[in-house]
């Protein structure tokens, strides 16, 4: 059976138009929106990386292609941005220093101040601002800036996140985006909601957006292939009955690396590496919104996790199972948080062939349902049950949890790549499995 082909739609932020058709280089539109309005199932569009960020969303709805003929974005590397000038003018002196921006309205998800490039830190409160920050009052849609002394805020070439989300699709299904920047979100880089089924990322990046750098909700499906998400809140958020498949993913310095709150959810060949609270948090959900959720398996949060490696650089949590989550890890290294992994009354935990090491507290368990065994763990405190377990104790936590019974304790290696190398006076050599990354953590992208 013969196929028709679909059309491609250019775009050019620079030299295009939108009075143009969009079908050739030469006839390039100027802006996504007109490429998306001018679009029909599974056709294509193409953006010419200009140099110059796209200054608006990518925004699907109910558009998309087919299982045999997914529509495709091609970014070439094209950045969009959530970002827009604020005219000097708009600011109003209060007091000192303080000025004030009023707005028509707040962007969904948590918006902040740039300067000459560089995100502003934030204020909890007007009361405790400083010097060079700045508080965004959302109920009354105002934002204050503290300025530096003999300073104003022209000087400062400020601009703000009032685009909420990036490439965002609302019941959209089988599209494919390849590569593509999204950045400086009040929300999200990459947004999927609604019914959209098949889904595929392929060298994206998600950068500074104020909540998450890759987010699917609901039922949706999505698969990706080689993302770079960095300087988000979180940097990866799935929730609700969600279905995702991560593979070659590097997440670092987010807030939380990555969180999984309800649906299931596969992290194969990734690094997680300095978060500031957690590196990966799984938890279970309610969401009301959706038909049974109660009763819904999917909701509770599933995560398989194989050739995962996770650097916690002194942060708090490393890995966190709760509210009734299951975790699947085999193969992966745990390394650098003052507590490796921690799994509540309520949760599930089957750990294999992992390495857990440099964490002051290896692992809090909870649950006297999980399964650990086949691993090897650096020197540390371990806690099962509310009973706490010194080194000292290795033998006595074996007898009393009937875990980790062919597991051991004693010094560990991990390179950079999470590869694990055990010396050879080590208490944990002679394992009769080999423990931690099958194969080393490697990452590209081609350049922007």
């Amino acid at each position: 059976m013969s196929e028709s082909k679909g059309e491609t739609y250019y775009v050019n932020n620079q030299t295009g138009n939108d009075t143009n058709d969009g079908l050739s280089p030469d006839s390039a539109v100027a802006t996504i929106a007109m490429a998306i309005q001018l679009s029909k199932t599974s056709d294509r569009l193409e953006l010419k990386n200009t140099g110059i960020a796209y200054r608006e969303p990518m925004l699907f709805r109910r558009l998309g292609g087919l299982p045999n003929r997914p529509f495709e974005v091609e970014g070439n590397g094209a950045v969009l941005s959530g970002l827009k000038e604020i005219d000097a003018s708009r600011w109003q002196t209060m007091k000192d220093n303080l000025y004030v921006l009023t707005l028509k309205s707040t962007p969904y998800g948590n918006p902040y101040l740039v300067a000459q490039g560089k995100r502003l830190d934030a204020a909890k409160n007007l009361e405790s601002i400083e010097p060079e920050q700045h508080f965004w009052d959302r109920k009354t849609n105002k934002v204050y800036l503290l300025c530096a002394a003999q300073k104003r805020p022209a000087d400062y070439q400020l601009e703000a996140t009032l685009t909420t989300s990036g490439f965002t699709l609302g019941s959209a299904s089988y599209i494919t985006c390849r590569n593509l920047i999204c950045e400086h979100f009040s929300n999200d880089g990459f947004n999927i909601h609604g019914d959209c089924r098949g889904i595929r990322l392929e060298n994206v990046i998600a950068r500074h957006n104020g909540d998450d750098g890759i987010s699917i909700h609901e039922t949706g499906g999505l698969m990706v292939q080689n993302a770079y998400v960095h300087n988000n809140f979180y940097g990866i958020q799935d929730v609700n009955a969600s279905r995702s498949v991560y593979n070659g993913v590097l997440a670092e310095q987010n807030q939380v690396g990555v969180s999984l709150v309800g649906g299931y959810h596969s992290l194969v060949d990734c690094q997680i590496r300095n978060s500031v609270q957690k590196e990966i948090d799984i938890a279970g959900s309610n969401p009301r919104h959706l038909i049974g959720a109660e009763q819904n398996l999917l909701c509770k949060t599933i995560l398989f996790a194989q050739n995962v490696s996770l650097f916690g650089d002194g942060n708090r949590v490393a890995l966190s199972v709760r509210n009734g989550a299951s975790l699947i890890m085999e193969q992966s290294v745990i390394n650098g948080s003052d507590l490796g992994l921690f799994v509540d009354q309520n949760s599930h935990c089957h750990l294999s062939l992992t390495t857990i090491t440099d964490c002051h507290e290896i692992l809090k368990s909870e649950s006297k349902d999980s399964f650990f065994d086949f691993n090897i763990y650096g020197t540390g405190q371990i806690s099962w049950l509310g009973t706490v377990f010194q080194p000292a104790q290795w033998t006595e936590y074996l007898q009393i949890s009937k875990r980790d019974q062919n597991s051991k304790m004693g010094m560990v290696m991990v390179a950079e790549d999470g590869i694990v190398s055990i010396p050879a006076n080590s208490t944990a050599s002679g394992m009769m499995k080999k423990v931690g990354p099958s194969a080393p953590f490697t990452f590209s992208l081609p350049q922007n």
